[in-house]
């Protein structure tokens, strides 16, 4: 089976690295190839994945698809069985492709409801859900919509249970791009306040960096910059250690991961954790729905609420001996990208059969 993956991100975030990540899986037992540009083709290509060069910019009049008759796009596309869209704005280009045509939607931005998800029901043979909540949104028919979690790659292979937590010492990361949605900002309030309650030394990393050319992520990372460096305190260290393409050595010397965010449809970095033995504070919304269901793994606050936010990480702090990395361990193996592999060869025959 020949499966062509096509997305029109550049840059290496959650959604890409599972990408990548799965494509790697499948590439064990069908013939991929993955549509793409910048750093992601540079990754795809270092995990020794076939590409084609593909870039699109936004092919969307609000909720009306602009097709594009693209001949040399479409004669590539043909040669797949499967195309499968892991970004809404390729949907226009693949359309006159004559292949089975999948689309995976990954958060509530990308209008899978209303007159947009009208037409792209149109556009595609199936819809993948990455979550609970996404599938929620997604406004499509039982017989159109699948719901697949990501899957994560990361496994430490360490089996001890979580110890030598030393409670003067705390060492906490957030993992994740500068976007308002991510919510640094909400962390930097939490843990400023927190550090007044508490006599623990606390060291917080961030791990991430702007993703593209958003010139308001980039005037948000800048804020968050400011409010760090008038955040820092004896009790308090911040420090920014900019992308990273593996992030498994920052979870492992971590305590515990924070993710901060307003909103998060799955999050990669939850199960990354959790695949490190790691344990999470997330938001009670989304995605951490679905992975973050015992408190032996992680805790969950109110998305936006800054105080609950402070008070689950100093649950964290107090309660530490809760946490059991095993358990952590056997969560992130229920979203192991095999098991997403898997799922997706299923759907792909039967697409393939029909």
């Amino acid at each position: 089976m020949k499966i062509a993956f096509i997305t029109e991100y550049t840059e290496i975030g959650g959604g890409e690295s599972n990408l990548i990540s799965l494509a790697c899986e499948l590439n064990k037992r069908a013939n991929v190839t993955i549509f793409c540009s910048g750093r992601v083709k540079k990754l795809a290509e270092e995990k020794g994945l076939s590409t084609i060069e593909f870039k699109t910019g936004k092919k969307w009049f609000k909720s009306l698809p602009l097709l594009n008759y693209n001949k040399a796009l479409l004669k590539e596309l043909d040669k797949f069985n499967i195309v499968h869209a892991y970004s809404v704005n390729t949907l226009p280009s693949i359309f006159f492709c004559r292949s089975k045509k999948i689309w995976t939607v990954h958060g509530f931005w990308e209008r899978p409801f209303g007159l947009k998800g009208f037409f792209i029901d149109k556009m595609v043979d199936k819809v993948i859900c990455v979550s609970t909540d996404v599938c929620k949104v997604a406004s499509f028919n039982k017989q159109k919509k699948i719901k697949i979690f990501l899957g994560t790659s990361i496994e430490c292979k360490e089996k001890n249970k979580v110890c030598k937590f030393d409670i003067n010492n705390i060492m906490i990361s957030c993992i994740g791009r500068f976007q308002y949605i991510k919510g640094q900002d909400l962390l930097i309030d939490a843990l400023v306040s927190l550090s007044k309650e508490i006599n623990s030394k606390i060291t917080l990393r961030f791990i991430g960096d702007v993703n593209g050319n958003n010139i308001e992520d980039y005037k948000y990372k800048e804020s968050v910059l400011l409010k760090a460096k008038a955040a820092s305190s004896v009790n308090l260290e911040i420090l920014f250690e900019g992308f990273a393409n593996d992030v498994s050595k920052y979870i492992k010397n971590s305590d515990f991961i924070v993710i901060p965010s307003r909103y998060e449809s799955f999050s990669m970095v939850a199960i990354e954790s959790l695949g490190c033995g790691k344990p999470v504070v997330a938001p009670n919304i989304g995605g951490p729905v679905d992975i973050v269901k015992s408190k032996k793994v992680g805790l969950l606050f109110e998305p936006g609420d800054k105080e609950d936010l402070k008070r689950k990480i100093k649950d964290a702090i107090y309660n530490f001996f809760i946490f059991d990395s095993e358990a952590c361990r056997n969560v992130a193996k229920e979203f192991s990208v095999v098991n997403q592999a898997e799922k997706h060869l299923v759907l792909y025959q039967s697409l393939f059969n029909d």
